[in-house]
């Protein structure tokens, strides 16, 4: 008998022209994301088919290729490895595509050559705007009670010789210009030859009501003690400190290593690609949008919060406690509601939270501790993964939780009713009256339980705080 064509290699085709296609329809679809962090997913998914229909064929006694994978297809698999390896390289930040070239050889085998930036100062109002122009290094910004603006620092020319350092030296002086309330900065660091690299570092001194602009900055950012906006766009910014800010943080960036930002009375607007982020005690409204790979960690926002990523999308009214996202993991404490959230291949837990809550997982664990006093509906989705909810012994509500293949276990008392549908299983009922709790997960166990002593305190002390 003839073996037969397999079908893996149209399905390839078919799933390749079907994401092609919906990026035509929907241009905002993040292509180049989704092929940089999920073509394993891919070969794992062609192995599986090529897989079941050897299966096929062999327990319908048709024949079976001599070869499980023909050079043909290790050429592919190949190509699709590099293919996908090179998107996820691209996507993320700091990565070496980024880093290669002359200069980056220059600073690795060169000699580092220092010059003293001498001190250059310019009177100005209160409130002068602050503009950072050609720079590359790291700066460092104080606000003070002064009416000047003070610019000191060091610079740093790698070359291989000396006669290049300190040609590199003289055509980037570091200039100050005053045009009535805009104090600009320009380093020129562009205008010398290719055999040197130049990093400035600045120390620089501006009056407290002093708002900071940065474009296509290369390096880092330390801003502190100012009552005006910080807003920084392009560039690659390794890291960014801000504390003690009065104004408005807009941050959006190709790459950033690091964020943190502490003790800010304006709003926060973060965009980009990056890797931490730390966002403590903010006043203002805080939205986080782009991909940032490593964790973010927010705690004390007075004011809404929206969180939008690739992976998770959060709304919450409020953050009086902590909020931790790892790749993998979304741990949170006092979260003030309503709060919406859905996210992929993450377990969550969340502790503490009031009013309304809507979750969605795609895949993961989910351990929820609600604040009774102020408890509202709960609506929870996951499509594999195990959902356990502990509630105060005094808890009022009315409950449907609903599991398709798995099992439920009722810990919580004799008000509740399981019954069993198919391979799955059914617990509903009501005590007193109180929110509407909607559980449900298509693959997974389901536990509903009293809160230990431990878990109640902690809830208490959580409403005290939230009181005062």
């Amino acid at each position: 008998m003839r073996a037969r064509g397999s079908f893996s290699g149209p399905l390839v085709l078919i799933l390749i022209g079907f994401i092609f296609l919906v990026h035509e329809i929907s241009p905002n679809f993040r292509l180049a994301e989704l092929v940089g962090h999920y073509w394993p997913y891919g070969l794992i998914l062609w192995g599986v088919v090529a897989l079941v229909e050897v299966c096929i064929r062999f327990l319908g006694n048709g024949p079976i290729p001599r070869n499980g994978v023909s050079g043909s297809a290790w050429v592919l698999v190949v190509f699709l490895a590099l293919l996908g390896s090179s998107a996820f390289e691209i996507q993320r930040p700091n990565n070496w595509l980024r880093q290669v070239g002359f200069a980056s050889g220059i600073e690795a085998f060169g000699e580092e050559h220092q010059f003293p930036i001498e001190s250059i100062s310019r009177s100005t109002g209160a409130a002068p705007r602050i503009i950072l122009e050609d720079f590359r290094g790291d700066a460092k910004i104080t606000g003070t009670e002064g009416s000047a603006v003070t610019v000191t620092g060091q610079k740093t020319v790698s070359s291989f010789n000396g006669e290049d350092a300190d040609k590199a030296n003289t055509q980037s002086p570091v200039e100050v210009t005053a045009e009535g309330n805009t104090v600009t900065i320009r380093c020129h660091q562009e205008s010398f030859n290719t055999r040197t690299s130049i990093n400035t570092n600045l120390d620089i001194s501006v009056p407290r009501g002093s708002s900071i602009q940065a474009a296509d900055s290369r390096g880092s950012i330390d801003a502190s003690a100012v009552s005006g906006d910080v807003d920084l766009t392009g560039g690659n910014i390794e890291d960014v400190r801000l504390d003690d800010v009065g104004g408005n943080i807009k941050l959006d960036a190709h790459s950033t290593r690091s964020i943190h930002c502490s003790n800010i009375k304006g709003t926060i607007d973060l965009h980009g690609r990056g890797s931490d982020i730390e966002l403590e005690n903010v006043a203002g409204q805080v939205t986080v949008s782009g991909d940032y790979t490593g964790t973010i960690s927010l705690r004390a926002l007075a004011k809404p919060v929206r969180v939008e990523s690739m992976r998770t999308q959060l709304d919450a009214r409020q953050i009086n406690g902590y909020l931790r996202l790892d790749r993998g993991s979304l741990d949170a404490k006092d979260l003030i509601g309503p709060v919406k959230l859905s996210t992929h291949a993450t377990d969550v837990t969340l502790a503490g939270f009031t009013e309304a809550l809507d979750l969605s997982v795609d895949r993961g664990d989910i351990e929820l501790r609600p604040q009774h006093s102020a408890m509202g509906r709960i609506a929870v989705h996951a499509r594999s993964g195990n959902i356990e909810l502990a509630l105060p012994a005094s808890a009022h509500f009315a409950l449907n939780a609903d599991t398709e293949n798995g099992e439920i276990d009722n810990q919580f008392g004799d008000g509740l009713k399981e019954s069993s549908a198919g391979r799955g299983a059914r617990l509903e009922g009501s005590v007193g009256s109180g929110p509407d709790i909607n559980l449900v997960t298509q693959h997974g166990t389901i536990t509903v339980r009293k809160a230990t002593s431990e878990e109640t305190a902690e809830t208490k002390a959580a409403g005290l705080r939230l009181n005062r």
